[in-house]
């Protein structure tokens, strides 16, 4: 779960070594240790969606799933979910 307490510009500006600090180390790790970033990254991204993270975040949290594997959708039910 994302933690809404930290969500300000400052926040959405650290999201590339936030991002970077969580998917590295998983990178080649099989899809089981990767399963729990990628849904981080998924609830991330639905939140950023949702308040109006920066675009420059939204691209890093997208790129951040792609590398992990993951192209599946943010759906409207997930931004619902956690606001």
């Amino acid at each position: 779960m994302v933690d809404r307490s930290s969500r300000t510009a400052e926040f959405w500006a650290s999201v590339t070594d936030l991002v970077t600090t969580k998917v590295e180390p998983v990178l080649g790790a099989d899809a089981t240790a990767r399963a729990p970033v990628r849904a981080y990254l998924r609830d991330l991204e639905a939140v950023a969606r949702s308040e109006g993270g920066s675009r420059e975040a939204l691209q890093v949290i997208a790129s951040g799933r792609r590398l992990l594997g993951d192209r599946s959708d943010i759906t409207e039910a997930d931004r619902r979910r956690l606001s």
